[in-house]
């Protein structure tokens, strides 16, 4: 072992992406009663609210939630929530500042899932320049 640290990279459409932070929880943990359609309502309006308040934020599969809770499916959302936050050292055209661009990705997934291919497999198809964020550098 050298020593040296390397993260974890993903391609993000035509961009190859660091893994800067990825933390999974139990979706459910703390429900003391509830039903899968409730379980789904509530997600939908915490995801939606931090929808709106996050521009660099993707949640893979949310219109699939959306209809699943307005058919009122009775089978509950995977248990695991993950939350994954990329970067990458793309800018938008005509910006000279020095920074990085980063991206956060949330979904759900059974908890003996691997995050990692569950990543791959779902940021591949993205296209980093339309859902990421600039962020320049403070000096």
């Amino acid at each position: 072992m050298s020593g040296e640290l390397e993260l974890r990279t993903f391609q993000v459409g035509d961009i190859c992406a660091a893994l800067r932070e990825l933390r999974m929880w139990d979706d459910v943990e703390g429900m003391i009663e509830g039903t899968p359609y409730l379980h789904r309502r509530l997600r939908i309006m915490q995801l939606e609210k931090q929808l709106a308040g996050t521009p660099d934020l993707y949640i893979h599969d949310l219109d699939t939630i959306r209809a699943d809770a307005a058919a009122r499916v009775d089978t509950w959302l995977p248990r695991t929530r993950v939350h994954a936050r990329l970067s990458a050292t793309w800018r938008p055209a005509g910006v000279t500042d020095f920074g990085r661009s980063m991206l956060s990705v949330v979904w759900f997934q059974q908890p003996d899932e691997d995050p990692f291919s569950r990543l791959a497999e779902i940021v591949h198809p993205l296209d980093w320049t339309a859902l990421a964020r600039f962020q320049p550098d403070d000096y």
